[in-house]
């Protein structure tokens, strides 16, 4: 600001105090008059509400205005009232008119325009809804034209106009954008041009999420990034939480089965998928005359094809001469190394597909590494790659018209699966499979648990939200009308299933959305009371009225204030008070601007998975409750798996794609991003285990949802917080290791801990020896829920802690290509009579011990890349892990030995991966 630049850009969680920032730098540095936008009239009236921290001589009537009529020192309004577009546009509605003939044209549904102008006046005639929607959907794209082209303003209605021009005429010396990541369409593109409009104040953005500008019009996001410039100061979560200006708080997730029903369902398109491979897996059946020499040449390959000519090629037989040919649509590669690199994805997706199917791989091609195997994947994780290949590489290319159909019935198979493959890939689409999934009655049912154990733990205290995606939907597809109806997903569901349990019938819940009120028949007389009292304070023209819904009551309202943002803000003060302890809402109604302190327990039912919409969701748990100062939020999110079929993790991954940006704490007081702060387990891939365990893990999660205290200290509140990323590698051992240390002074037995410590010590005395890694970075270990035990380098920079991580990852994994080996041996000991009947002072001195190898371990790249550093790492291998020497494996009797020792050695140690922060 000192130096005259106009833009600012914040990006800080919510409840961190953006507001009051805002207002700050407003009325402490810039001190001119400024105009606050905002995306709602909630939020427009938390900037009014927030100016009385301000000490000034002007009354708050003189200070400040949310009315577009009068604009005040401070005059905070919503983006609807100065972007509004005009509602009726001769010239605009003439080009829809115009752009929908000629798209008729262009698509073959009309010969010329006066064709298509009979067509369009036939439909205005028969079918006005429908034309109404086609004709809106044509103006859009007219207006956002015309928009993109600096003519926004010009597109407004005249109240907006007017509101513009008012404000410009008492000037606007600063232009606070609340929320700003909406700004990527219609409102940018308004403001942007309206800038010149307001003679250019300073410009400041304020946001809890960056936009996602996947998928966005190119122009938007140039606009965008012009406007607001690059990001000047961001705050993550974390560090406002050990700040003390958040609550804390802990991700939980409950796992269910679809019911048996949907489980039917499931397991009958998963016999069509198998079906399919099955199929395609054999050459489909091809005529002599199914070959278009012509077209052959046309596709550049016409020398190759005649030998298939005569016998297509199915699935299994493409892939054997693909990978022995290394051929990739732009030639064949000279080497593997060089056909993985131009298509890693194939190259690891195609040896999985083979290995699931039994099938050989050529011989030029190297064997999966144990980590990558088709097992440790879900199948649609490699049957998707493989397929997709297999349809634009081979099948579209090929001159046989057989093959073409193949292509085509495989596209519409899989679109009914959820992939749809395009010209340049395959991408994720809606399918049947995935919304049983996602909108499972079980994923509704699991509320009654969760609540009743957040009850036990919380008592009168509690607060309680559950958030679905929708009150009820009517797009329901024909083939799962059996399956779910309207209310199935929905706030309206998990309303039913509160008032059917009578420990969570206890919370009095209401039901909150855009179009309805519910609420419990028992606190009927409660509800209008209060309700009548609250609107009669505020001097509300509100006339409440309750009718009888099965059993529940339905509440309506009428009367010139009755509206969402009145209901919403008197039933918040309801649920503030206690005369509800739990609400069910839409994302919608109860995401941004909404504002609850109190909520200490969120069940999030949706469905969404943009950073920007998880951000805003979990941010209303957040927020510091000043009646309970050692608040922790306990975040549940609810997942539907069947781990049995190839499309049973989709509501998982699903639930990956929301904690992707997602920070929490972790047992050993890291800062985690992603699912694995969860828990452990829980991998971008699948959750490990998860098939013999769900019941472990929601037992798992009952319990901490209860040691609130427990994971506040792992927060360590107060404690700086300078998030720097480090690498880190999570372990979890089949058991016990096994043994003593094989020194004679050991006492205690190798655990997970104590053996991934010492070989930690092994391998980081190694790098900083060699100069490999800067000796400021110390080893860190800590104890993780589920036995999993986390290694890393701490005060390191990334690129250290990543060169440590490998090498933790190559020595703990199994022996894949080593060019060294190391021996580990422990101790074996057994009492004896005397050791037994002695003294333990004394008698450990008769305990029989024996030396035995427990495994050959990697050396790991980074040290074995001459003998000299493989002597340096067996002197700190032999002090902190095991006597031995390094066996040189690439040849001779070490060839030998490591192949024995892959033969005998089955390596089933788990691990990830992780980038953590602290």
């Amino acid at each position: 600001m000192a130096t005259g630049q106009k833009q600012l850009h914040i990006v800080a969680p919510p409840g961190s105090g953006k507001t009051v920032l805002g207002l700050w730098l407003w009325a402490e540095l810039i001190q001119q008059r400024c105009l606050v936008l905002s995306p709602n009239s909630a939020i427009q009236s938390q900037w009014a509400a927030r100016t009385d921290l301000f000490k000034c001589d002007l009354s708050s009537d003189e200070m400040v205005s949310t009315d577009p009529q009068s604009p005040s020192l401070l005059t905070s309004l919503t983006y609807q009232s100065v972007t509004m577009p005009a509602r009726k546009n001769d010239l605009i509605d003439e080009q829809a008119i115009e752009l929908w003939a000629q798209t008729l044209i262009e698509e073959g549904q009309a010969m010329d325009v006066g064709e298509a102008n009979v067509w369009i006046d036939d439909l205005r005639t028969h079918n006005e809804d429908y034309f109404r929607k086609r004709f809106g959907s044509y103006r859009k794209k007219i207006r956002d034209e015309a928009s993109m082209s600096g003519e926004s303003v010009s597109l407004l209605h005249p109240s907006s106009q007017a509101t513009l021009q008012r404000l410009a005429d008492q000037g606007v010396g600063v232009l606070i954008l609340d929320e700003c990541h909406h700004l990527l369409g219609h409102w940018g593109r308004v403001l942007s041009d309206a800038l010149e409009i307001l003679s250019h104040p300073v410009v400041i953005g304020l946001t809890a999420t960056p936009p996602d500008t996947s998928g966005k019009d190119a122009r938007d996001v140039q606009r965008y990034e012009k406007f607001f410039g690059e990001v000047d100061f961001q705050v993550p979560v974390p560090a406002v939480v050990k700040d003390g200006f958040l609550a804390p708080y802990q991700d939980l997730a409950w796992f269910v089965r679809p019911t048996d029903e949907e489980l039917k369902f499931v397991a009958s398109v998963d016999r069509q998928l198998e079906g399919l491979i099955e199929e395609v897996c054999v050459a489909p059946k091809s005529s002599s005359t199914d070959v278009d020499v012509d077209e052959a040449e046309n596709v550049g390959h016409k020398a190759e094809i005649e030998s298939d000519a005569e016998q297509p090629l199915g699935l299994i037989q493409w892939l054997g001469v693909t990978l022995e040919s290394l051929r990739l649509p732009t030639g064949e590669m000279s080497d593997w190394k060089s056909f993985s690199k131009r298509d890693p994805q194939f190259s690891l997706a195609s040896r999985q597909f083979l290995a699931s199917r039994n099938q050989p791989l050529p011989e030029n091609v190297p064997e999966l590494p144990a980590l990558d195997s088709h097992e440790s994947v879900p199948g649609m994780e490699y049957i998707v790659p493989v397929l997709d290949r297999y349809v634009r590489h081979y099948l579209r290319r090929s001159p046989l018209s057989v093959c073409h159909d193949r292509a085509t019935q495989l596209t519409e198979s899989l679109r009914l699966l959820g992939t749809q493959i395009t010209e340049t890939g395959s991408r994720a689409c809606v399918s049947p499979v995935g919304r049983v999934m996602a909108w499972s009655k079980n994923k509704a049912n699991a509320i009654v648990p969760i609540l009743r154990q957040e009850i036990d733990n919380l008592g009168d205290s509690i607060r309680a939200v559950v958030i679905a995606d929708f009150e009820k939907t009517s797009a329901v597809s024909t083939e799962l009308r059996d399956l779910m109806d309207e209310e199935t997903g929905g706030a309206i569901a998990a309303f039913k299933v509160l008032l059917s349990d009578e420990k969570t019938d206890s919370l009095e819940p209401i039901l909150l959305t855009g179009s309805t009120i519910l609420i419990d028949d028992e606190i009927e007389a409660e509800f209008l009371q209060q309700s009548q009292a609250w609107l009669a304070e505020r001097e509300l023209q509100v006339e409440l009225t309750s009718s009888v819904v099965a059993d529940f009551r339905q509440i309506s309202g009428s009367g010139r204030d009755w509206s969402p943002r009145v209901y919403v803000e008197m039933i918040t003060e309801h649920f503030q008070r206690g005369l509800t302890q739990c609400l069910v809402g839409t994302r919608g109604l109860l995401g941004e601007g909404w504002d609850a302190n109190r909520i200490n327990v969120l069940i999030d039912l949706t469905t969404v998975t943009t950073s920007m919409s998880i951000n805003q969701l979990r941010g209303r748990s957040f927020r510091l409750d000043p009646g309970w100062k050692e608040k922790l939020a306990n975040n549940w999110d609810v997942v539907c798996v069947a781990s049995e079929f190839n499309k049973g993790f989709d509501d998982y991954r699903r639930f990956c794609d929301k904690h992707k940006n997602l920070f929490g704490v972790t047992d050993d007081s890291a800062i985690e991003k992603g699912v694995g702060h969860v828990h452990p387990a829980f991998t971008e891939i699948k959750p490990e285990g998860i098939e013999k365990s769900v019941s472990v893990i929601n037992a798992e999660m009952l319990e901490r949802s209860r040691n609130r205290d427990g994971v506040r200290e792992t927060w360590k509140i107060g404690e700086p917080f300078r998030g720097e990323a480090v690498s880190a590698i999570e372990l979890k051992m089949p058991g016990s290791p096994g043994g003593f240390p094989p020194f004679s002074n050991s006492t205690d037995a190798w655990t997970s801990g104590s053996l991934t410590e010492a070989i930690g010590n092994a391998v980081l005395a190694s790098l900083t020896e060699l100069k490999l890694v800067q000796p400021s970075g110390s080893l860190a270990t800590g104890q993780l829920v589920g036995n999993y035990v986390r290694v890393f380098l701490q005060n390191a920079t990334l690129e250290d802690s990543q060169i440590f991580s490998n090498a933790m990852k190559q020595i703990l994994g199994p022996l894949d290509r080593p060019r060294y080996m190391i021996p580990r041996s422990v101790d074996e000991r057994e009492q004896t009579f005397l050791s037994r009947i002695l003294p333990g002072i004394i008698g450990k001195y008769f305990v029989k011990s024996k030396n035995v190898l427990a495994r050959l371990h990697a050396v790991p790249d980074a040290l074995c890349k001459n003998k000299s550093a493989v002597s340096v790492f067996q002197k700190h291998w032999n002090e902190h892990v095991s006597p031995g020497d390094a066996i040189f494996a690439q040849r001779g009797e070490g060839a030998k030995t490591l192949e024995d020792a892959k033969a005998e050695q089955k390596i089933k140690t788990v691990m990830h991966e992780k980038e953590i922060f602290h």
